[in-house]
């Protein structure tokens, strides 16, 4: 067997043995670092050069927007969204690029950019996807209430579904149909959706939004 052959047969077992390894390490390195709100710890882990290695640049920037976001650094989070933008990104990244930026935006109020972001989500994800992102949109940004049907529709399918992640995403459709019926100044209707949706969620950020709502206007 010639060198050739021999560094060839070293080279397949490092990729299919040590790298999965490697990304296992890395991985939970970083997830600790990010759980720990340790930007220190967590700008070391992901800028080494095995965490380069791998990882792909896309995984590694969408990783630190995620440490941005736990740590509330939306200026950071906004350079680096639009820093990934002009990644040579395939469609699914961008799908998914286009979600997490809007969820940033949202978080911020940004309308504009909010909208630029569920339309990179549209052009490159799927139609669930950018659904439930133009109802959030719609609901949360615009003030609008035009998705009751859809939303009751959502809380039905689900109803029966006894997983804890569908009785969240059940509380969170009471608490958007709730909302709109507030627009609406329908406060019957809005007192019936958001104490549906307060029984549903727990350590959800619209629990607050709903105390008050219920609060404000009382039975």
């Amino acid at each position: 067997m010639n060198g050739y052959v021999i560094a060839s047969v070293v080279f397949l077992v490092i990729i299919i043995v040590f790298f999965p390894v490697c990304r296992q390490i890395y991985f939970k390195r970083m997830m600790r670092d990010v759980n720990s709100l340790d930007f220190k710890a967590f700008e070391k882990d992901v800028d080494s050069f095995w965490c380069k290695m791998a990882f792909s640049a896309f995984e590694r920037e969408s990783l630190r927007l995620s440490m941005y976001e736990m740590t509330g650094n939306f200026a950071e989070g906004d350079k680096l969204v639009q820093m990934m933008e002009n990644m040579r990104l395939n469609k699914k990244q961008k799908a998914e690029l286009g979600e997490r930026g809007f969820y940033l935006y949202l978080e911020q109020g940004r309308v504009k950019k909010a909208r630029h972001m569920l339309e990179l989500c549209k052009q490159n994800g799927s139609e669930k996807q950018a659904q439930n992102l133009e109802i959030l949109y719609s609901v949360l940004l615009c003030k609008e209430s035009k998705s009751i049907d859809i939303l009751k529709e959502k809380v039905a399918a689900l109803e029966n579904d006894q997983n804890a992640g569908a009785k969240q995403a059940v509380g969170t459709f009471e608490y958007l149909i709730g909302l709109q019926y507030s627009y609406r100044k329908d406060w019957k209707q809005m007192r019936e959706w958001l104490e549906k949706a307060q029984a549903d969620l727990k350590d959800s950020p619209y629990l607050e939004d709903i105390h008050k709502l219920l609060e404000a206007h009382p039975a």
